[in-house]
């Protein structure tokens, strides 16, 4: 998929995807704030979804790497 593009061109779209990954833990972790502000979660309910929530990140970043840069 990646493999026509120069090395600069893969850590440049590697970049943007990673950064559009950041932005979505950032809000899933601003939704998770919020629910526990309004009492819709208690604090281990917001402790255990901040913790899905990044480590589904890392999953993500993780697979991202894989498919841009090929390393593990």
């Amino acid at each position: 998929m990646f493999r026509n593009l120069s090395p600069d061109e893969r850590h440049d779209r590697y970049w943007e995807a990673v950064t559009a990954a950041d932005r979505n833990v950032d809000a899933a972790l601003a939704r998770i704030r919020r629910l526990e502000d309004a009492g819709q979660y208690t604090p281990a309910e917001a402790a255990g979804a901040r913790v899905e929530a990044l480590e589904a990140h890392l999953a993500a970043v993780r697979q991202l790497r894989q498919e841009h840069l090929g390393a593990d």
